[in-house]
C-alpha cells in the first residue's frame, strides 16, 4: 500500500508541474513576416527616350537592422500580344537587377537604407515594342525579404512624332489652337494606332493637361483662360495599347495672350459752350464698367478729323483751348477700355466758337 502512495505522489506531483506550466501567460511570437520590409504598393513604370522608368518609395526604418539595404527589381519583356505560349496566363519574373542602398546615397534617385525616400530607375535595356514588366522586393539589413510588390507593366513603344505646326490664335477670353495631323512614328515609319491628341497648357495656375481622353480633331478652343494673362501650349500624340494612351513626342510650345475684343460703349449726350477759357465739352461717360478713358477728336469745316487729346481723358469734361475765337468746329468723343478696345463715335456736335 505504502508503494502505491509513492507512485501516486510522484504522478500527482508531474501532473501539477505539468499544470503550472501549461498555466503560465506568453506572448504570442511575432511573425517573421511582420518584421520583413512591407513591398512596394505604387510601383509606377513609364517609357522615357533611354528605356522605362521605374519609380517607387522605400520606407524609412526605425532601427538599423531594418532598414532596407538592398533592392532587386524583377523584370521580363513580352511581345505586345502577351505570352505566345499562354496569352492571359500571369508571367513569372525570375531574372532581376540587384542594387544596395547605403546610409548616404551615392547619387540622386537613390534613397538612403534607413531614412528610405524615392528610388528611381531607368531601365535602358527594354525592348521598343515590346511590353515591359517588373516587380520589386526589399531586403533588409538582417536578410529579411519582402514579398514581391504587385506587377507593373508598361509597353515601351516607339513614340509618335510631335504635332507640326502648332498654332494659338487669341480670342476674347478664349485661344484657338490647330496643328497638323500626325501619322508617323518617331523613326518616320506609318503609324495605324494614333488614337487623338493630348494638349497640356502652362499658364498662371501651372500646369495642366487639358483633356482626359486624347481628342480625335486636329484642333481644340480652350475657354478657361482669363484675358490678360500668358498660356503656352504643347500637343502630343498618344498611340493606342489595350486601354493605354501613349503620348508621343511634344510639339514645340506656343505662346500666346488672350485679350477682351469687345469695344466699349461711345459716349452719348455730348455738349458744348464756349469760354474765354476755349470751347467747354462735357459728356456722359460710357456704360461699359472697363471703358479706361477718351479720346476727343475736332475738325474744321474744311478740314479732317484729328485727336486733340494725347492722353487718354479720364474725366468727362474738356476744354478746347487751341480753338481760335469766330471759328467752327465738329467735336466727337471716343471712349477706349481696359485692352486698348475703341468704341464708335459719339454723336457729332458744331459750334461756333464765340467766347
Amino acid at each position: 500500500m505504502a508503494r502505491r502512495l509513492s507512485i501516486a505522489a510522484v504522478l500527482l506531483v508531474i501532473s501539477a508541474a505539468l499544470m503550472a506550466a501549461g498555466c503560465g501567460v506568453k506572448a504570442s511570437p511575432k511573425p517573421s513576416s511582420q518584421l520583413a520590409p512591407i513591398a512596394p504598393g505604387n510601383v509606377l513604370v513609364k517609357p522615357v527616350p533611354a528605356g522605362m522608368e521605374i519609380t517607387f518609395d522605400v520606407p524609412s526604418a526605425p532601427t538599423p537592422a531594418r532598414a532596407v539595404e538592398e533592392i532587386r527589381i524583377y523584370y521580363g519583356y513580352l511581345p505586345l500580344t502577351g505570352d505566345p505560349a499562354c496569352p492571359p496566363c500571369p508571367p513569372h519574373l525570375r531574372k532581376f537587377h540587384r542594387f544596395t542602398l547605403s546610409a548616404k546615397p551615392a547619387k540622386q534617385g537613390q534613397p538612403s537604407s534607413q531614412d528610405g525616400g524615392l528610388f528611381v530607375y531607368v531601365d535602358r535595356s527594354a525592348p521598343v515594342d515590346r511590353e515591359a514588366l517588373y516587380q520589386v522586393m526589399l531586403i533588409d539589413a538582417s536578410g529579411r525579404k519582402s514579398g514581391l510588390s504587385a506587377l507593373a507593366r508598361m509597353p515601351r513603344l516607339l513614340p509618335a512624332a510631335p504635332p507640326a505646326r502648332l498654332t494659338a490664335t487669341p480670342g476674347d477670353g478664349e485661344v484657338v489652337l490647330a496643328w497638323d495631323e500626325v501619322k508617323l512614328a518617331a523613326d518616320g515609319r506609318e503609324l495605324d494606332d494614333i488614337t487623338g491628341y493630348i494638349v497640356m497648357r502652362k499658364g498662371p495656375e501651372g500646369a495642366k493637361q487639358l483633356n482626359e481622353r486624347p481628342i480625335t480633331e486636329a484642333g481644340l478652343i480652350d475657354k478657361t483662360v482669363v484675358n490678360g494673362k500668358f498660356y503656352s501650349y504643347r500637343v502630343y500624340a498618344a498611340r493606342g495599347f489595350g486601354k493605354m494612351n501613349l503620348p508621343g513626342q511634344g510639339s514645340a510650345w506656343a505662346k500666346v495672350q488672350p485679350s477682351d475684343q469687345m469695344a466699349p460703349k461711345p459716349p452719348t449726350d455730348l455738349a458744348a459752350a464756349s469760354s474765354k477759357d476755349g470751347v467747354y465739352l462735357r459728356f456722359t461717360p460710357s456704360a461699359s464698367p472697363d471703358a479706361a478713358g477718351y479720346l476727343v477728336f475736332r475738325k474744321g469745316k474744311q478740314g479732317s478729323w484729328a485727336p486733340v487729346t494725347e492722353e487718354l481723358l479720364v474725366e468727362n469734361v474738356f476744354v478746347d483751348k487751341k480753338a481760335k475765337a469766330g471759328e467752327a468746329y465738329y467735336y466727337r468723343i471716343q471712349a477706349v477700355d481696359e485692352s486698348g478696345n475703341a468704341s464708335e463715335f459719339s454723336e457729332e456736335l458744331e459750334i461756333v466758337h464765340q467766347p
